[in-house]
């Protein structure tokens, strides 16, 4: 599994088809539950042509009429899917939703295409979707040519389905669970279950949670602890700190950079062996595997950039209540992250065999890690849209790193087998870093957006070499006593 742009996947020559959500005009009803502050904050700030979502290859035959009733079953399951805004003159945005029997899946050919074609078609296919015009998510697929009589090199009896969808109604987690289950529904359909099966799942509704999401937000006070501790960590002038001093990332000068397309990359860091040698010594200090990934991500950022003191948000999951587990919708928090490591000793420390992994070492930013996430873990559950009002705060993220273990997500068994992948849209500017770390079955990948300098290109290669000369270590034959 990676996170990556969809000009890095691999699509092959065929007949495109566009797969879209409708629903008659007049079937819409008013709804009376309120947006969150974090939708109405997308709704301002969104950038055009943003998107998310998720590709596969589809084992088995393409047969429309059974995939339209998939792609039915899932929008019914999911009401966040079925529901918009509109505006409402002098009382801001109010939310419309349809009922799931007045959607209809709408297909068009758009022809048959040569894979370059289709690489350049199937982005701006996905990316027609925004926070302000339902639908909020559409769909693609790609049946290959045969090729001398046998199947394409997509693989035998499968085809390509891709989603885009805008950030209001879709997060990480929704984009993994859609290919266990728009699969499962595919393979349902085309043995002949009847419709009303095929929708049947109880799920909380994200609708719902935006609205509780809103009313805990309103307590929320100017004065409160979770604004105060936000401002403390923005510092002066309520800005997010950036990666490094050197210029890795930086305000846009002129329109020209603003405008300048991020680099994209996508690394495979560590092996499952490798990965699993972290993760268990992390638990046995009380602490998870994303406690040992950040930590390594701290210790190669100071050794390559003279970093002691790394701040970033880190993106957590908001899905507290059990029904809201299986759920499609933006179930996401930010958790502030200070972690100094003056005084610890470096991770790596050279022996006459190379390089091996201290334990003491790693042992003490482990437990550093895992006390500056903890100490910025309650205020997740607090919309940072609420409190960024209350705090008069106008900055948004430089630096975000994210931890994502995918390896229990229903289906992640099958994801190589289905050359699965996540996808995201082209982002721009120069002062944003983000890293993605993906624990999976495969090992650890790191996924990277960033400016597309000359210094930010060095500054990621160096980055992704030291993370690799860490886990490298952990089958290094000293490591028994250097980790004593």
């Amino acid at each position: 599994m990676e996170y990556t742009e969809l000009s890095d996947y691999d699509l092959p020559a065929g007949v495109v088809t566009s797969w879209t959500p409708r629903a008659d005009a007049g079937r819409w009803q008013q709804d009376p539950r309120d947006l969150s502050p974090g939708h109405e904050a997308h709704l301002r700030d969104s950038e055009p042509g943003s998107w998310i979502g998720s590709v596969l290859r589809v084992p088995g035959p393409y047969e429309p009429e059974p995939l339209r009733r998939a792609i039915h079953a899932w929008v019914s399951r999911h009401e966040v899917l079925r529901t918009t805004v509109t505006r409402d003159a002098g009382a801001g945005w109010r939310r419309v939703t349809a009922p799931a029997e007045a959607v209809a899946i709408r297909d068009l050919v758009v022809g048959h295409l040569t894979g370059d074609q289709v690489t350049a078609l199937l982005p701006s296919l996905l990316a027609d979707v925004s926070p302000t015009a339902w639908p909020h998510c559409v769909l693609a697929t790609v049946v290959p040519e045969p090729a001398g009589g046998s199947s394409s090199a997509a693989g035998p009896e499968s085809f390509v389905l891709a989603f885009g969808a805008d950030h209001s109604v879709m997060d990480a987690y929704s984009q993994l669970l859609w290919f266990e289950e728009i699969v499962s529904l595919y393979d349902a359909a085309r043995r002949g279950v009847p419709d009303a099966e095929l929708r049947a799942l109880e799920v909380g509704s994200h609708v719902d949670f935006s609205a509780d999401d809103r009313k805990l937000a309103m307590t929320l006070a100017a004065d409160g602890e979770p604004v105060h501790r936000w401002l403390d960590f923005l510092g002066s002038g309520a800005t997010f700190p950036r990666y490094g001093s050197d210029g890795i990332t930086h305000p846009a000068a002129d329109a020209a950079e603003a405008a300048l397309r991020q680099a994209s990359r996508s690394e495979w860091l560590a092996g499952t062996d490798q990965t699993d040698d972290l993760s268990a010594r992390s638990r046995a200090r009380g602490a998870s595997a994303q406690s040992g990934v950040l930590a390594l991500f701290a210790h190669a950022a100071r050794r390559v950039h003279g970093i002691d003191r790394l701040r970033f948000v880190l993106p957590m999951h908001t899905r507290y209540a059990p029904q809201h587990a299986a759920a499609v919708g933006w179930y996401v928090g930010l958790c502030p992250v200070d972690l100094d490591l003056d005084g610890v000793d470096p991770v790596l420390r050279a022996v006459d065999s190379g390089r091996v992994v201290d334990g003491t070492a790693l042992t003490a930013a482990v437990e550093r890690v895992h006390a500056a996430v903890a100490a910025g873990k309650p205020l997740v559950r607090y919309s940072f849209a609420r409190i960024a009002e209350l705090g008069g705060i106008t900055d948004g993220p430089h630096l975000a790193v994210s931890y994502v273990d995918t390896r229990f997500v229903p289906g992640a068994e099958r994801w190589s087998t289905w050359d699965a992948r996540t996808l995201r849209s082209p982002a721009y500017g120069t002062d944003e870093l983000y890293l993605w770390f993906l624990r999976t079955h495969d090992g650890l990948n790191v996924s990277a957006r960033y400016p597309d300098t000359p210094e930010a290109h060095a500054a990621m290669d160096a980055l992704v070499e030291e993370l690799r000369a860490c886990f490298r270590a952990f089958g290094t034959a000293g490591l028994s006593e250097a980790v004593a």
